[in-house]
């Protein structure tokens, strides 16, 4: 056998062992979402015998249709896409604007300011919990989506990101748009916002992902039964005072993951791009 050609078997080798790990890697990962699909369509009988059963016997679609025979199950998807919505929307906008003053404008304590900031990273939310509740309380929010959704309008993590891809950004843009005389706003919405395309996406997935899927918030500021989000809500519509339907609550989790699916494949690529690029930049 020629040098070559030990190179190219080691090579194929090598190709074959990292297939395999990222494989299992791969499964490990995914076996929780096919064991939730398998067991949403088995009885809770069959889906709580140990060891597992992986094929479902018999096959029945109960508890899909008591999940969609709730009332207040399409009130609660509104309810959690409203509060989606709104998180996004807040983040995109005053994390940008926030990420742009701290990567590319100059006044006095920005770094200590922005320093403070990541402080905040390390405070456990349960700290801040009764706080926050005082405050919407104060307000008159309880029991209100848009007061829940108050608390995350802002997120430091996304701060983070939108200023560091706007300090991997070209300062020669900025000069040139300075020279032409655009002033800070005018940089901002028609240079830095336009190629912080991949960087909104990020911060999008990530928000939408973390609100749609949020739990002990909503829990703690929403009362009424119709003002519930739908992890809340399935929560509500089958948990008994002595025991739990489990099984339906694993097909409404599955249907709550359609969306959160659908906007990671479709933002997946802005997603890698906000990631690479804001981590290239100290």
């Amino acid at each position: 056998m020629t040098p070559k050609e030990k190179e190219l078997l080691i090579r194929r080798i090598w190709v074959v062992i990292t297939y395999a790990v990222l494989l299992t890697f791969a499964l490990v990962y995914l076996m929780p979402f096919i064991r939730s699909l398998v067991a949403s369509f088995m009885t809770w009988a069959q889906a709580s015998r140990y060891p597992p059963e992986w094929m479902p016997s018999p096959f029945t679609l109960e508890n899909y249709q008591k999940l969609f025979r709730l009332e207040l199950f399409p009130r609660w998807i509104r309810n959690t896409a409203l509060y989606a919505g709104l998180i996004v929307a807040g983040n995109i906008m005053f994390t940008s604007m926030a990420g742009y003053a701290f990567a590319r404008l100059k006044f006095p304590g920005r770094d200590v300011l922005f320093s403070a900031l990541l402080s905040l990273l390390m405070i456990p939310m349960f700290v801040t919990l009764v706080p926050n509740y005082i405050i919407i309380y104060k307000l008159g929010l309880i029991d209100n989506i848009f007061g829940l959704a108050l608390l995350g309008l802002t997120n430091v993590s996304s701060i983070f990101l939108m200023r560091q891809y706007f300090m991997s950004l070209s300062t020669e843009i900025f000069e040139a748009a300075r020279l032409d005389g655009c002033g800070p706003i005018k940089s901002f919405f028609y240079i830095a916002l336009p190629l912080a395309r991949p960087a909104l996406g990020a911060v999008a997935v990530y928000q939408f992902l973390g609100s749609w899927n949020a739990f002990i918030g909503p829990l703690i500021f929403l009362r009424s039964p119709e003002n519930f989000t739908l992890p809340v809500g399935l929560s509500f519509a089958f948990q008994r005072s002595m025991w739990t339907e489990y099984t339906p609550i694993i097909a409404g989790s599955l249907v709550a993951s359609a969306p959160t699916i659908i906007l990671f494949l479709v933002l997946n690529k802005y997603l890698i791009r906000g990631i690479v690029v804001t981590g290239g930049k100290g």
